[in-house]
């Protein structure tokens, strides 16, 4: 074995009933011989200790009994540098959780968002966001997280075949391994418990290394006061949006009191297109107006660079341009490609890091984005950067294309794959005078409805919801809008996400 100093540090292990003796004990030894200190915890419901029996199924094997007299609900966490959650069947007893109860009434009925109460998934979850603390989980360990699946959600992981199912449902990549353990970044993942040597192996190297979260984590925002210090990011095409799709989000979000930055893929300031401030405009695709009065009257305000103006039209005034915000990456036949490569991915994580004091990301539709946003590779990294960070990203209309496309250059792997979306639907498609500013001929360049089907894979799904007013869909960390009319659902539902946890609305 590699000679790790871990002198001074602290790990942290979840146990419960049914654990495996052979694995507590490695742990023990393991990181003894690492000169590491072990802390073995669980939830002890209020008393001093409590004592655990092992896995009683095992043949030809006696149970054993362990003791515990530290309850994780009484511990600094930051004071670990690694948090374990032991195999078999312990994730499952510490998923319990005693619905909220009032003194006059009694407890309060089961729901499924209840699920997130539960004190070790809480205490596993913060250990989850914070990306300086290496994370571990054996066998059916990650089961401790499925309740909140924001945090599982692209991030490659190796479990036991019995909990795949949940876990592949949660968003998180399984990955096969010959040693069956996984790395990824802050989180080591393994088979079974037979791989508890390899696991604490490589925990110590990750803490020996001093690693401190050099790429984004995967968690969600931190639990704040209702919209106080929201911070959102919002893309605009600088080829021409849809009005609505824009003054809509930003109403909401400016009502629930969040702050917004805006970015356009070359730094000039926005325009909307022409139709969409129009309340006459006729959509081909539904014979009939697309815009209220009300609207294209916000919407001409919204556009308007010449005084009198509203403050929601001096926001677009100085966007940040996204060149200096997410590097290029170089061309294959640069002639110092590999430094390039190196450096390439330097800067991304530079970047990326820059986007914590975001909470979400917003890509506003019209048909500039399959212009300047669908297949540009800063766009792709930017959305890669909230994704691995577990946050929120809303798409509209044609703007939804980039997340078909935001993948990483070595695995190009979907991040769609296995998720419910909706976008703009092949009725809705125009066959003629489909353009954007200063352009315009014939049908739309390609159906999204297509393009969409084929990212989301066998195992997702594609809902145009054809025939109704709006089509809104929130599959975490993704919230869908289909076209013009879902400006405002959009908005209220990134609020709902962000505020309310909400995880899937609409399908």
């Amino acid at each position: 074995m590699a000679e790790f100093d871990l002198n001074g540090k602290k790990v942290a292990v979840l146990v419960e009933n049914q654990y495996i003796p052979e694995e507590i004990r490695t742990y023990r030894q393991r990181f003894g011989l690492y000169d590491a200190e072990v802390h073995f915890m669980s939830n002890l419901w209020g008393q001093p200790s409590m004592t655990f029996v092992s896995e009683v199924e095992q043949q030809g094997q006696t149970p054993e009994v362990f003791t515990v007299n530290i309850d994780f609900r009484d511990v600094v966490l930051e004071e670990y540098a690694a948090v374990i959650i032991a195999a078999n069947y312990v994730s499952v007893r510490l998923r319990y959780f005693q619905p909220p109860a009032d003194p006059a009434s009694g407890p309060a009925p089961i729901s499924p968002d209840m699920v997130r109460l539960s004190p070790a998934v809480q205490f596993f979850a913060r250990a989850m966001r914070n990306t300086s603390m290496i994370k571990g989980a054996l066998c059916h360990g990650l089961w401790l997280l499925t309740p909140m699946p924001e945090l599982l959600a692209g991030r490659k992981v190796i479990c036991h075949e019995v909990v795949l199912s949940d876990i592949a449902n949660a968003g998180a990549l399984y990955t096969p391994s010959p040693s069956n353990v996984v790395v990824d970044r802050d989180l080591v993942t393994g088979r079974t418990y037979h791989e508890a040597e390899e696991l604490v192996d490589r925990i110590a190297e990750l803490i020996a290394a001093g690693h401190v979260g050099a790429a984004p984590g995967t968690a969600g925002p931190p639990a704040r006061e209702t919209g106080k210090d929201r911070n959102v990011l919002i893309v605009v095409s600088g080829k021409g949006y849809w009005g609505e799709e824009l003054i809509g989000p930003m109403e909401v979000l400016d009502e629930a009191g969040y702050t917004m930055a805006f970015v356009t893929p070359d730094g000039r300031r926005p325009v909307a297109l022409p139709p969409s401030y129009d309340e006459n405009y006729i959509d081909p695709a539904l014979g009939r107006p697309v815009t209220s009065p009300t609207v294209a009257a916000k919407v001409r305000e919204l556009d308007r660079t010449g005084e009198p103006r509203n403050p929601y039209s001096r926001m677009l005034d100085s966007p940040a341009d996204l060149r200096t915000m997410m590097p290029e990456r170089p061309y294959i036949c640069h002639p110092a490609f590999v430094h390039a490569l190196e450096a390439y991915y330097g800067e991304r994580d530079r970047a990326w890091r820059d986007l914590e004091s975001f909470d979400a990301l917003l890509l506003v539709g019209g048909s500039g984005p399959v212009v300047d946003m669908v297949n540009n590779q800063r766009v792709h990294d930017l959305i890669l950067g909230f994704y691995y960070q577990g946050k929120p990203i809303a798409a509209e209309c044609y703007a939804i294309g980039c997340l078909a496309f935001a993948r990483e250059i070595t695995g190009r792997d979907c991040i769609l794959r296995g998720r419910t979306v909706t976008g703009h639907c092949l009725e809705y498609d125009y066959k003629a005078f489909w353009g954007w500013i200063d352009y315009s001929f014939g049908a739309a360049p390609y159906p999204q409805e297509y393009l969409l089907r084929d990212a989301v894979g066998p195992d997702g799904l594609f809902l145009g919801n054809f025939g109704r007013d709006t089509s809104t869909i929130v599959d975490y960390p993704f919230i869908t809008g289909r076209s013009t009319s879902d400006g405002y659902p959009v908005g209220r539902a990134l609020v709902d996400v962000l505020e309310h946890g909400a995880r899937r609305m609409g399908w």
